[in-house]
């Protein structure tokens, strides 16, 4: 599973999450991200950013959570129940357009019809377009280049939509789908009975028909139920008007868009990634706690020619010691490397302790003895 995969089950988690729990999508992400240790999602998704990824054990741990946030009333298994047990890897369905074999997923009430080097995708919306994903490798010789082909894929996207539609239907309160006389609908996560709402995403005035009709997404931008409200709280103050959303009278899902991708996995070889190669390295060519404590502290500098330049503490690195490791790295990188050695800042006294040994435990103890004998030990004081 590529590092993009494992955060978007998490969010997929989270929207699930989201939706038994009735809450906004960001407090269903804040809960993710608290149950694996986090202050909130953003700090997860900065670690992220910077080569985090939860591990299988924190997976299993975040979908067990969100199981028992909707454990079932023993009752006949909703669309919901399903969707909500099914995992996010498993075809609902398998078969065969001509010669080309395709699969099925359902994701929560969005549908993924796809093949070798194709895929279609239909949101949950009734008036949701399909996109149509052909990736690059096979952007000519795809089968969905041809329209008899496409046809009966979107057909099979279609029917699966239709039968999650009428599932998450049957879950919904029946207000929620139905107008009353003067027009007004129930929302069917949140509750409240109105005949006008108002979407967060577009600032748009939905009637409760409009809603109703296209499965409470808005029908100007297609945000989901989550974003729908029936006051437009947030544009308290602001000279922000909602507008009506006005939308074609049409019964007929819009036609596909078709878009040539390229999600093959991505070695981008820029500043951050190559200076990132480059310390790993140095810490393999470390063999003493001075030596781990230079690679660390090394300044690593990668120009707009991506050439790299590595200055080394001269207490830390022995001058003759050739860093192979790194060498062979740049190589490999196509960076052409300088070194350099230099009288930096080296965090505790008495350098020399780190060469004496190969055992960071073992330099821990010196270092501890040393100034037990000879110097000042501060240790933060705890607080109660």
């Amino acid at each position: 599973m590529t590092k993009k995969n494992e955060i978007n089950a998490l969010k997929t988690l989270a929207k699930r999450y989201a939706r038994a729990n009735r809450i906004p999508q960001h407090e269903a992400l804040n809960a993710i991200a608290a149950e694996l240790d986090f202050a909130h999602w953003t700090q997860l998704a900065t670690r992220s950013k910077q080569g985090w990824l939860p591990s299988a054990e924190q997976l299993a741990q975040a979908k067990a959570f969100v199981r028992q946030s909707h454990p079932g009333t023993g009752e006949k298994e909703s669309f919901i129940e399903k969707s909500f047990s099914r995992p996010v890897d498993e075809p609902i369905r398998q078969g065969k357009i001509g010669e080309h074999a395709y699969r099925v997923f359902e994701f929560f009430g969005d549908i993924r019809v796809e093949g070798d080097g194709w895929r279609i995708l239909v949101g949950e919306a009734l008036f949701a377009q399909p996109v149509v994903e052909i990736e690059r490798p096979h952007s000519d010789t795809s089968p969905v280049r041809k329209p008899d082909f496409l046809n009966a894929a979107l057909v099979i996207a279609d029917e699966e939509a239709a039968r999650v539609r009428a599932g998450i239907s049957s879950d919904w309160p029946r207000r929620a789908t139905k107008p009353d006389a003067e027009g007004a609908v129930i929302h069917p996560l949140f509750g409240g009975l109105s005949a006008e709402w108002y979407c967060l995403h577009c600032d748009g005035e939905i009637t409760g028909a409009q809603l109703a009709q296209n499965l409470w997404h808005c029908p100007g931008c297609g945000a989901s139920p989550i974003d729908i409200f029936s006051a437009p709280a947030w544009l308290d103050g602001s000279d922000v008007r909602p507008k009506p959303v006005v939308r074609p009278q049409t019964k007929q899902r819009p036609e596909p868009t078709i878009k040539v991708v390229d999600s093959r996995p991505t070695l981008t070889l820029d500043e951050d990634s190559i200076s990132l190669l480059l310390r790993n390295a140095l810490l393999e060519d470390a063999a003493t706690p001075a030596e781990r404590l230079g690679a660390q502290l090394a300044e690593i500098d990668v120009d707009d020619e991506h050439d790299a330049c590595i200055v080394l503490d001269e207490d830390l690195w022995p001058e003759s010691k050739e860093p192979e490791a790194a060498i062979a790295v740049a190589k490999l990188l196509g960076v052409e490397l300088e070194l350099m050695v230099s009288g930096m800042s080296f965090p505790f006294a008495w350098p020399g302790l780190g060469h004496v040994t190969t055992s960071t435990r073992e330099y821990v103890q010196l270092l501890l003895e040393a100034h037990e004998e000879q110097g000042v030990i501060v240790r933060p004081i705890k607080s109660a």
